[in-house]
């Protein structure tokens, strides 16, 4: 197995507040709580337990987010079987994403996920904050790489039967579904090519990157398995043309310099010269889809064995940027109730 290390960048944490948003949306907002239900109603799942729902309605009141969350997360702990768990880890997972905690936003989805094995929106947030947790480190700690593949195995098996919720628009319902759809791609891809299994991660990547054109990490991670292949998939150095591009765009100029060295080496070994490839990185920078018939436009080197010995191995990643990039969200959030 390769060594695999992942980057990051701005477009997939406003993808994840999009899906933060859209989470919360369907659900109660904070300072509400659901009524107590009357005792002629006892088939209607609601709080039953005068203690309970007081608790729950206290929690919810609370304004402060992080004491808010705090509270929902206790909630959750100290009644494990009642209806409301579901509800009160949503909105603790939003109150955390509004004070801006990250890791905590993830340990909500995880503990969503252990009351709600299926509940897809918590899938997405894992697999996107895990993969953004894993570029803090040379090496992917293997916890973390096994709740990707695992968590972006069981969205993409979950996505074709999601239904919409009845709180949400079809515009809103299709915008949130492309946005998984992305991001549990581009998991798959992450694990794919962290096993070296480059057909996969071609495939399941290149579909992330066709969502979003501006996730630095797919359009390197995509480059790279198809540069690695062989033999060459030449549409590989758009996409590194393309990652060089979104780098500078995010104004990560370490990421672009180490992305163009890269881009450089492989297209002269294939081609057998630089020529051509600065109309390319041009392209690149205006261009979002892979132009048609580019894999056309390179010709390979006569010399044959040119980039048939694998080059020197490089790194799934791009240094993080230290200024924070401006990209747009893959999934706008819709408005709360």
């Amino acid at each position: 197995m390769r060594s695999v290390r992942f980057l990051t960048e701005v477009s997939y944490a406003v993808a994840l507040l999009s899906l933060a948003i859209a989470l919360n949306a369907q659900q109660p907002g904070p300072h509400s709580a659901t009524p107590l239900p009357a005792q002629d109603e006892p088939a209607k799942k609601a709080i039953k337990d005068h203690a309970e729902y007081e608790a729950y309605a206290a929690a919810v009141k609370i304004e402060n987010p992080s004491d808010r969350a705090t509270a929902l997360e206790a909630f959750a702990e100290k009644y494990p079987r009642s209806v409301a768990v579901g509800q009160a880890l949503t909105e603790a997972l939003a109150a955390w994403q509004e004070a801006g905690n990250t890791n905590q936003v993830l340990n909500a989805a995880k503990l969503l996920l252990v009351s709600q094995p299926a509940n897809i929106r918590a899938m997405a947030v894992v697999v996107a904050l895990d993969r953004a947790k894993a570029a803090q480190s040379d090496r992917a700690d293997a916890g973390v790489l096994s709740e990707i593949c695992q968590f972006s195995s069981n969205g993409l098996n979950e996505l074709p039967s999601w239904q919409k919720p009845e709180t949400m628009t079809e515009a809103q319902f299709a915008a949130l579904r492309r946005g998984m759809t992305a991001i549990f791609n581009a998991g798959a891809g992450t694990c794919a090519l962290s096993k070296n299994d480059l057909v996969k991660a071609r495939q399941t990547l290149a579909t992330a990157a066709a969502i979003d054109s501006t996730d630095l990490q797919s359009l390197w991670q995509l480059a790279i398995a198809d540069l690695e292949s062989r033999p060459v998939d030449v549409n590989g150095f758009w996409y590194c043309a393309r990652a060089v591009a979104i780098a500078k765009r995010n104004q990560n100029q370490t990421a672009a310099d180490t992305a163009v060295d890269f881009c450089n080496k492989e297209y002269t070994a294939y081609h057998g010269a630089i020529d051509g490839w600065e109309p390319i990185l041009v392209a690149a920078q205006s261009e979002d889809s892979l132009p048609e018939g580019f894999a056309g436009l390179i010709t390979p080197s006569t010399n044959r064995n040119s980039m048939n010995t694998p080059t020197e191995p490089v790194q799934n990643l791009l240094p993080q940027s230290g200024a924070p990039a401006q990209s747009q969200p893959v999934t706008p959030p819709p408005p709360k109730p």
